[in-house]
């Protein structure tokens, strides 16, 4: 429990960190320290972008490979203990859902980045990605509660509680390599 404080912490640190000097390069001080490389910010912020939802989408895809566990069965096995064949089914297909979510995320981004106005990627990009995730979350738990009753009892909050208690669950400890 302890290591995973640790790492948290750091995390948190890291982040923090990181929106203290997101904030600065947007200063006059922060162009100016930048000199010439000041026009080239919004390539940071686009490829932070990018890289977010083209990994997301990779992390998702990749669970999807033959013989391998899909990343959202990981985590309803984690928080129910099983699931029926109907479970294993729909948590595959949700897998496939926010793999090729993120992957729309990252195409629309680059379209906006390099075929409209700067503004418009922006607003894209820092307002209404995260609506867009809310809302995908939103309607996947929608359709879960029609397609695979199984995994919609008890509603949001307690699959945000089964999933907490769930990680804070001490881990066995992996046999030998």
């Amino acid at each position: 429990m302890r290591e995973r404080t640790g790492w948290l912490a750091l995390l948190i640190a890291l982040g923090l960190g990181y929106a203290v000097l997101s904030h600065w390069l947007t200063t006059a001080a922060g162009v100016t320290a930048l000199g010439a490389l000041g026009p080239y910010v919004p390539w940071f912020y686009y490829l932070q972008h990018l890289a977010m939802f083209v990994a997301l989408a990779a992390l998702f895809g990749a669970s999807l490979r033959p013989g391998r566990d899909a990343l959202v069965t990981r985590f309803a096995l984690n928080v129910e203990g099983s699931l029926s064949p109907a479970g294993l089914t729909y948590t595959r297909q949700v897998t496939l859902a926010w793999s090729l979510f993120s992957a729309a995320v990252a195409g629309a981004s680059t379209l906006l980045f390099f075929l409209g106005p700067l503004t418009w990627w922006s607003l894209f990009a820092n307002l209404l990605t995260l609506p867009l995730v809310a809302a995908m979350f939103v309607a996947e738990y929608l359709v879960r509660v029609r397609v695979c009753p199984e995994l919609g009892r008890g509603g949001v909050l307690r699959g945000v509680l089964r999933s907490v208690l769930a990680y804070r669950r001490p881990r066995t400890p992996a046999g030998p390599h």
